[in-house]
């Protein structure tokens, strides 16, 4: 996916999946601000482009890979954090889920 054709369809969805392959295209042309590694669902990621766009790359357990963007580093880092806390209840055995459809 080229960087125009991935920055249009950012801005038509609040979240777009991804290959492995255009993760591995993306992760090639942006900064990775913070990297945080789950254990359950693989990597989460704040991803910089070089025109400023923040985004959030995540995994699923199924493996799909989703990014969005965020309209500051704080959004980003707030996002994480969120993600993060879901997941540490998720090992004290909560019974909640990450809802990846969230905006």
């Amino acid at each position: 996916m080229d960087s125009a054709k991935f920055l249009g369809a950012l801005g038509n969805s609040h979240r777009v999946s991804l290959t492995r392959e255009e993760l591995e295209d993306l992760l090639a042309v942006a900064t990775i601000v913070r990297e945080e590694d789950t254990c359950i669902s693989g990597m989460l990621r704040i991803l910089r482009l070089q025109n400023g766009t923040i985004l959030v790359q995540e995994e699923t357990p199924q493996r799909e890979v989703l990014v969005r963007t965020r309209p500051s580093l704080e959004a980003a880092q707030e996002f994480i954090s969120g993600r993060l806390e879901v997941y540490e209840r998720m090992w004290d055995g909560c019974g909640c889920k990450v809802n990846y459809d969230d905006p």
